[in-house]
């Protein structure tokens, strides 16, 4: 039987690489001319469209590729209390990496919208969190994951992570997607749904937005006082280490209480994995695909480290920048 190539690791990294530069040049202008309308191009053009048209080019189907499978309501409302108390201890790692830039000059606000009226809100959640949520859990816990499993499902979720991670270019925000790329990819393998994913995504997203919109509120409320947030810069590398100590303290309590929540998705799911895992490797041998973990050369991860060099040289940069 001619064995059935699929989605390989080899393509989807090289798609990888190619989205990234596109994201760097494309979605650099798009956004610099006009925000909203630029992250709208990047996430939808830039970003899902690419992965839609690499699974149709490669024949496969979208529904198995991508894990179009329905979650309950409970794991919905599950997935949407874990993601709400792993934002202390992404927003924890990201702390680290601030206070460790802080020592080498003063960190600039990161470019991200937020909003100051209703109706900007409700765009911008739109935007921010429904448009990322869809379209980034579409081409990594989507597409690039699945690519990712001829090395075995762990490997799959903490690489994808990774390069969710690395996608940002922005290295005051590369640790906290990380965490969550983990958490997401866990979640999306043990529901087997990208659903679970874009909820988790989608929640973060939302949260962020909010607070930032919660900030401006406040900070208008206070516009013209000495405490008014408008006026101030980054906090400096003391202000940060002791914020990371007080949000690390507070992560500690919420991750804990995420991982007992997570524990009933992972109980409620554990017969469905079991028959999932026989049914893939079913597959496999239908196939002509040896079981389990397939052995890859490392040619099939040079877009990879062509995609990392980009974000050492743009990380450099932003060194520079601020020193």
């Amino acid at each position: 039987m001619k064995k059935k190539k699929g989605i390989d690791i080899l393509g989807v990294n090289i798609l990888y690489f190619v989205v990234a530069l596109l994201l760097l040049t494309v979605g650099s202008y798009v956004q610099y001319r006009e925000i909203k309308s630029g992250l709208m191009i990047t996430e939808y053009i830039l970003v899902l469209l690419p992965a839609i048209l690499y699974i149709k080019m490669k024949r496969e189907s979208l529904r198995e590729v991508l894990r179009f499978n329905s979650i309950s309501i409970k794991h919905g409302f599950l997935i949407v209390c874990i993601t709400i108390l792993s934002y202390p201890v992404a927003l924890f790692f990201n702390l680290i990496a601030m206070t460790i830039l802080s020592t080498l000059g003063k960190l600039e606000r990161p470019p991200i919208p937020t909003a100051d009226s209703f109706q900007e809100y409700v765009v911008l959640m739109l935007i921010i969190a429904a448009s990322a949520g869809i379209c980034e859990e579409v081409f990594f816990r989507g597409l690039l994951m699945k690519g990712y499993e001829r090395l075995g499902k762990e490997n799959a979720i903490v690489l994808t992570a990774v390069l969710f991670g690395v996608f940002h270019f922005n290295l005051q925000n590369l640790l906290g997607p990380i965490v969550l790329g983990l958490i997401f990819g866990y979640l999306v393998c043990r529901t087997d749904s990208i659903f679970a994913g874009i909820v988790g995504h989608m929640t973060n997203n939302g949260l962020a937005v909010t607070l930032g919109f919660l900030l401006n509120m406040l900070n208008r409320k206070l516009a013209g006082g000495d405490f008014a947030m408008g006026q101030q810069g980054m906090p400096d590398a003391l202000q940060l280490a002791a914020a990371t100590v007080i949000v690390g303290m507070g992560a500690v309590l919420s991750g804990g209480v995420a991982y007992m929540l997570l524990r009933v998705i992972i109980k409620d799911t554990e017969g469905s994995q079991h028959s999932k895992e026989e049914e893939r490797l079913m597959d496999e041998e239908a196939n002509g695909e040896e079981t389990g973990k397939h052995k890859i050369s490392l040619v099939a991860f040079i877009p990879v480290f062509l995609t990392l060099a980009l974000f050492f040289v743009v990380g450099y940069l932003q060194i520079r920048q601020i020193s």
